[in-house]
Parts: structure tokens; C-alpha cells; sequence
């Protein structure tokens, strides 16, 4: 999706995160305390209670990610990378990624579930209302996640669930779209997440011309 001026990110549907004027503003609207992370030159942390707010101001040309976590409140918490490190596929959380400035000069947004989920999350766009269709200054949303299979889930110390794989992030290989330019491939994760969040990105695929998500 591109942006124009300014957009807002819910994380968790608990965080929101805002964007106006190449600033994020990060809002919880979970019931407990949130850590949102923001990924682009290192790691920074926020610790939102509810209904909280937080605007981190960002260059022109900015490009990252944005996520919330439970249980990352302080450095000693933050040392476990299953529980709070920066996203990938052994410890997903739902995403926010921005690209500020890029094609065109326009600023881009998405909502990616590719390596897995764990908190319920939207993106909305500030002073600026959507376009000609959903992908033009839209409002992408997952509100309502899908129940973890438990051959996904991914579990802290203390044994409670910390978030949810994708069947690629949990397995590779082609079978389930891990390789380049590979058809006919999937398991159930995809479908799952597309039908309870159409406007997140639930897989990747790169042909030799272009890299996308689906």
C-alpha cells in the first residue's frame, strides 16, 4: 500500500502506530502494558501502557518494521530473543513495515504475517483518505487471529504462548513456498491467515523479475 503524508499502525489492535510527517505514533490499546519495537537503524523499545501513546519522528527516506510484545518491559526481559528479540521465523510477531520515500517519492505500508503473528494489529493512514481502492492510502487491518495450530506455536519459558509460525518459518523448503519461483505450494497457514486478515500478507514468493507477497 502507498501512503501519502502520514498513517497509523495498530499492533495488536492493542498498539497503534501513527505516521504523519515521517513521524510513528505508536498507541495501545491493549488492556496490559505493550513494548512496541521499531527495527531500522538497530533496535529501539516503548513501553506503552494502555492507551498510551508514543511519536518517534523518522527521515524522509526511512525504511523498517514495527511490532508489540508482551513481557519485554526491561533489559534483563529483552536479553531473551525468543521472547522480545527483533521478529523473524523462530520468534514471529505480526508486522507493520513502512518505506518512506521510495517509489515515486511515495511512502509505502504493509501488514505482513509471512513468518508468523502474535498480536492483532492495524495500520491507518493520517491526513490523508483512501483512494480509488483498498491499496491506495488503505487501512490494513488483523483485528481478529486465527487459533495457533500447535505444531506452530511458539512457547516462552514460563510455557504460555508467545506467538504463532508460519509453516514456512516452522519447516522451509518448497512445499510451503520457502523456494524461489516454486508453484502449487502451501500449506494451511496461508489460507488461514487470508481469511481472517485479507489485507496482511501471509506468504512470499520471488520470481526472477520481482520479489512479492501474497
Amino acid at each position: 500500500m502507498r501512503l501519502f503524508l502520514t498513517a497509523l499502525v495498530l499492533l495488536g489492535l492493542c498498539l497503534n502506530v501513527t505516521v504523519a510527517s515521517k513521524k510513528l505514533a505508536f498507541h495501545n490499546k491493549c488492556k496490559q502494558t505493550v513494548t512496541a519495537g521499531l527495527l531500522g537503524n538497530g533496535v529501539q523499545y516503548y513501553n506503552l501502557q494502555h492507551d498510551q501513546s508514543h511519536t518517534v519522528v523518522l527521515s524522509n527516506t526511512w525504511a523498517g518494521r514495527a511490532w508489540g510484545r508482551y513481557k519485554c518491559y526491561n533489559n534483563k526481559q529483552r536479553s531473551n530473543a525468543t521472547q522480545c528479540g527483533a521478529p523473524g521465523t523462530p520468534n514471529p510477531a505480526s508486522l507493520a513495515e513502512f518505506a518512506f520515500g521510495a517509489y515515486a517519492g511515495l511512502d509505502f505500508y504493509d501488514l505482513s504475517m509471512v513468518d508468523g503473528y502474535n498480536l492483532p494489529i492495524k495500520i491507518s493512514p493520517i491526513g490523508a483518505k483512501q483512494g480509488s481502492n483498498k491499496y491506495d492510502c488503505g487501512s490494513p487491518t488483523c483485528s481478529n487471529l486465527p487459533q495457533c495450530p500447535s505444531t506452530l506455536t511458539v512457547k516462552g519459558s514460563d510455557g504460555k504462548l508467545l506467538g504463532c509460525q508460519s509453516d514456512c518459518s516452522k519447516y522451509g523448503g518448497d512445499k510451503f513456498c520457502c523456494g524461489a519461483g516454486v508453484k502449487n505450494c502451501g500449506g494451511p497457514y496461508a489460507p488461514m491467515i487470508k481469511k481472517k486478515c485479507p489485507s496482511a500478507y501471509s506468504k512470499w514468493k520471488i520470481s526472477s523479475i520481482e520479489q512479492s507477497w501474497s
